[in-house]
């Protein structure tokens, strides 16, 4: 794979960590099935693209190597909620029909991953 792929890819995903360790400050996002979600896809792509990836990590300038390490603190202190709630369906979560913070991240990833 081309190096400004694998940079572009683990940009996104240092990205997504660091939305997801946001949202898990937020009291609805932290507690929310999508959030849950959300959470498993990120880190289990991101583990399957360092493994994939891991011969080009050593190719890489040491500015974008050390984003891997970066990528990897963020998911490692993602806590998942204990009883995910439907914020949505269950009242909760007040924005737009259609919009929703974490899923939004699935949505950019799926566009540069």
């Amino acid at each position: 794979m081309n190096h400004d792929k694998v940079i572009n890819k683990l940009r996104g995903f240092n990205y997504a960590a660091g939305i997801l360790t946001n949202q898990q400050n937020d009291p609805l996002c932290s507690e929310c099935a999508a959030f849950a979600r959300t959470a498993d896809a990120v880190i289990d792509g991101f583990l399957k693209f360092e493994n994939a990836h891991a011969s080009d990590r050593k190719k890489l300038a040491e500015e974008f190597s050390m984003i891997f390490t970066d990528v990897k603190d963020k998911i490692s202190v993602i806590q998942m909620p204990d009883e995910p709630v439907r914020q949505k369906k269950a009242g909760n979560c007040m924005l737009p029909k259609g919009i929703c913070f974490t899923k939004e991240i699935m949505i950019f990833l799926g566009k540069i991953v």
